[in-house]
């Protein structure tokens, strides 16, 4: 219909239009009612039930009112245009601006201010013609949380985030019909607190700047952004970051599929005394592991800042939760189908500390290298060129001193080779510990970090002194040295087995481990099996570090058949005598014949003999021999001494020359908790004085 304004102005004053549907470029309105007053300057005022915008965004109940309308064969334009409206996710809107309409293309040219959202507020550009559209969203300081609602509503994957805060800045897009051929957003955002239902992301009072150009190409999009942040904190399950101690600045270009995935074809990292590094990444967020590609060229990882903002959330269930650290890391990883493929790591001046001097490493260096290849060809540092596809170069671990489970460590260094799950030493370690050292001549591991774990060690320790071990572990200190050989001491099956017999010089004596088998060593219920052999072991260095009692003299004996279960004794036959060769001087103080006569029962008897006559003034006696023997059967121990005694009993010591005193135990068969109970009391109690 087509009619000349006017001949319609000299008919009548006002006329109102109803139409049932209006479109143009991109947009259509529909249900629309006009009023027109053509007297006293043309006006126009019009009710649109439901408007249509490009990406299918609908507005209702549109009311425009324009009290100075301007009108041409070309355009129907209003200068200072009032438009209220009912808006997505922000409620009802009141917008002043200009507005213009093609009347023969149907070109519709918007600039409206005055969206409030929250405490801010929005204005909007945009140019609708046949050919396309463009738009520009300026926002100040615009309440986040409505914008979230936005963008569920069309479709844009926010993870369920909740959030709120305050955005400035602007987005700017075009394209045609409906659909976004491009997009330009310079934002800011500025007390960001945001979680998901599942607590596995989450911010607080996060500050963001984001400049990123989208562009769309056969369904894909392409991207080039940069993201930094100065203020607040960030979680994803389990990395925290701290952006006001650690300022981040991240770029990357790639692809957005329209399956999905996001190809990142270049992407630079500058987190500030943390990480600095570039390299490449596929992610595809519907897999269980996203991080499907990944080519990082590391060039620093610095302590403390990457232990605190990467490790540390890792290690909360460890030992290793509230490390010190120090140091720098740079080098190269490769992931491929989401899993590691290789890793080349350059470590210089790194230090580990755990306060309690369980672990501590200090001037930690060297490279490490490793590839997720079963089969690899070696290839030494100073080699150029590889004769194989797979290699893997030699790594090597230098420190200057450290400590583990309070023992001290010397300076050394390891030669390795790693790769798959295995690990290989190449050439004989010496670890200085305490005043000694520890002597490994081999050391292999294969399937590390499978139930199928095993390893095998060659080793020797070699004169440490057992007085510092004891200081070490918070033990009684004695005298004497450790020394000894760990001969093929092998894991396969999840069972841990010794090859030989363990050697070790104790006590000025012998001691040898044979049949050693451990199982399960890593369960909570792990079982020990082992038969140990005493020889010539001296007394006095044992007794001189307990509160027993002093004795002199040599001990020999063996326990067989040893059983240990979640590392309490529950099952062994154990002899222990003093060796019928032994020359060396017999004393026993008063105090050690009682706490031996309570072991079998007679301490009353013991102490009786001690308390009268010519007894009391002595503090030791000569002894001939002494020995005791305990076979542990359910709880019970079978007990037996040397010889027998007497009225059915036997000889725990038995005395020689006067004045003479023996120690005979009665007790066959006695309670095992309740003896070891015993044996704790007595060796920390000064036990009675005889008057």
């Amino acid at each position: 219909m087509t009619f000349a304004l006017a001949d319609l102005a000299g008919a009548v004053e006002d006329a109102t239009l109803t139409l049932e549907r209006v479109e143009g470029a991109g947009w259509s309105a529909q249900g629309v009612a006009v009023h027109l007053r053509l007297t006293r300057g043309a006006a126009v005022s019009a009710t649109v039930e439901r408007l249509t915008l490009p990406r299918q965004q609908e507005l209702r109940n549109v009311r425009l009112e324009c009290q100075a309308l301007e009108m041409s064969t070309a355009t129907i334009s209003c200068p200072r245009a009032r438009i209220v409206a009912s808006l997505p996710a922000v409620g009802q809107q009141t917008l002043s601006g200009r507005i213009s309409y093609g009347r023969t293309n149907g070109a519709l040219d918007l600039q409206l201010d005055g969206l409030r959202v929250g405490e801010g507020s929005a204005g909007i550009v945009a140019r609708l013609r046949d050919t396309g559209w463009q738009a520009q969203l300026t926002m100040d300081r615009i309440n986040v949380e409505p914008l979230m609602q936005l963008a569920q509503r069309w479709r844009i994957p926010v993870a369920g985030l909740s959030a709120t805060g305050a955005l400035t800045g602007s987005l700017t897009a075009s394209g045609a019909a409906s659909a976004v051929q491009r997009v330009r957003i310079d934002a800011r955002v500025s007390d960001l607190t945001a979680n998901n239902p599942e607590g596995t992301l989450a911010a607080d009072k996060l500050g963001l700047a984001l400049q990123a150009d989208l562009t769309q190409a056969r369904g894909d999009w392409l991207f080039d952004a940069t993201l930094s942040s100065r203020q607040g904190q960030a979680y994803a399950e389990p990395i925290f970051l701290d952006l006001g101690a650690h300022a981040m600045d991240l770029h990357a270009r790639g692809t957005w599929r329209s399956d999905g995935v996001i190809e990142v074809d270049h992407f630079r990292l500058d987190h500030s005394d943390v990480a600095q590094g570039e390299g490449s990444a596929t992610i595809n967020p519907a897999d269980k592991q996203p991080l499907r590609e990944l080519r990082l060229n590391l060039a620093a990882l610095k302590f403390p800042g990457a232990y605190a903002s990467y490790f540390q959330p890792l290690l909360l269930d460890t030992n290793f939760k509230s490390l010190r650290t120090s140091g720098q890391i740079d080098g190269e990883l490769v992931i491929a189908n989401g899993a590691p493929q290789r890793i080349d790591l350059r470590l210089a001046g790194v230090s580990l500390d755990d306060g309690n001097r369980n672990f501590t490493l200090n001037g930690l260096g060297g490279a490490w290298h490793w590839t997720a290849a079963q089969t690899v060809t070696r290839q030494s540092e100073d080699e150029e060129d590889a004769r194989e596809p797979t290699v893997v170069a030699d790594s090597f671990l230098h420190w200057e001193s450290g400590t583990l489970l309070n023992l001290d460590l010397g300076a050394s260094e390891l030669h390795f080779n790693t790769h798959a799950r295995q690990l290989r030493l190449l050439q004989p370690a010496g670890i200085p510990v305490m005043d000694g050292a520890l002597s490994v001549e081999t050391f292999r591991i294969r399937n590390f970090g499978l139930p199928s774990v095993a390893f095998i060690v060659d080793a020797s320790i070699v004169s440490v002194s057992v007085r510092q071990l004891c200081r070490a572990f918070g033990w009684p200190e004695f005298g004497g040295r450790i020394g000894g050989q760990i001969s093929k001491l092998r894991m396969r099956d999840n069972v841990v087995t010794l090859g030989g017999t363990l050697h070790a010089q104790v006590f000025d004596g012998q001691v040898e481990v044979s049949d050693l088998r451990l199982e399960q060593p890593f369960s909570k219920w792990p079982r020990l099996y082992a038969s140990i052999a005493l020889d010539n072991l001296d007394l006095n260095l044992i007794t001189s570090a307990f509160s027993f009692g002093s004795i002199t003299g040599r001990l020999s004996g063996a326990i067989d058949g040893l059983q240990l279960f979640n590392w309490q004794p529950v099952a062994f036959d154990a002899r222990l005598y003093t060796p019928r060769r032994d020359r060396s001087p017999h004393r026993i103080s008063q105090r050690a014949i009682r706490n031996i006569g309570s072991i079998g029962g007679g301490r009353a008897g013991v102490t009786a003999a001690l308390s009268r006559g010519v007894m009391r003034f002595f503090d030791s006696f000569n002894y001939d021999r002494l020995g005791i023997s305990c076979r542990l059967e359910n709880d019970v121990c079978h007990i037996d001494g040397i010889a027998p005694a007497p009225n059915g009993g036997y000889y725990l010591v038995r005395g020689r020359r006067l004045p003479r005193i023996d120690v005979i135990g009665g007790a066959r068969r006695v309670d095992w908790p309740r003896l070891v109970q015993q044996l704790i009391a007595v060796t920390r109690s000064e036990g009675p004085v005889v008057r």
